[in-house]
């Protein structure tokens, strides 16, 4: 699974593409069941799947994983269950959809970003996510959160994306990865 990232007119937009061979019904449920939601989401997530809804993502920073305490505030701005979901996470949006495709589904995900520089690490840390809802949809154990991993994913994106969109960002201030 890779990311891709381009300009859309004022904003970037950073999309995945995987196809799941799982149903749309099912992949539905990890992505909008708050139980499997937030297994392998970045953050606790509360709020209302309906349109105009305020959210909440809380990060509470368990048991020595590198994420940073704290939350971020969003809104519902699209729902048609079981294909479409999209919210608006801090200063970026989200867009999942979900469709068809012969026993199984095609997952596209993408985030709409104002600030180029972030890029490479929404990328490593978005395709982690989506690797643990995989498993999790197939019934595997969830991998913990790595900052080696994350490292290797991001430095990958940041070479790729450092020459069309220039220097990228690493890790968020807050972030305090564990030794």
């Amino acid at each position: 699974m890779k990311a891709t990232f381009s300009k859309a007119g004022a904003k970037y937009e950073l999309a995945f593409e995987r196809r799941l061979a799982h149903p749309v019904e099912k992949v539905w449920r990890v992505l909008t069941e708050r139980e499997l939601l937030n297994r392998w989401f970045p953050a606790e997530v509360a709020g209302e799947w309906k349109v105009g809804a305020r959210l909440r993502f809380a990060f509470p920073g368990a048991e020595g994983e590198a994420l940073p305490e704290g939350e971020l505030r969003g809104e519902v701005l699209a729902v048609d269950p079981p294909h479409l979901l999209e919210f608006r996470w801090s200063d970026s949006i989200l867009r999942w959809e979900l469709r068809a495709d012969g026993e199984g589904c095609r997952l596209s995900f993408t985030e709409f970003l104002d600030d180029p520089s972030k890029g490479a690490r929404s990328a490593a840390g978005w395709e982690m996510c989506l690797e643990n809802l995989e498993l999790l949809a197939q019934g595997g154990i969830l991998a913990k959160f790595a900052w080696g991993v994350w490292r290797a994913k991001y430095s990958r994106y940041a070479k790729e994306f450092e020459a069309v969109h220039g220097r990228q960002q690493g890790p968020p201030e807050n972030f305090s990865p564990a030794t």
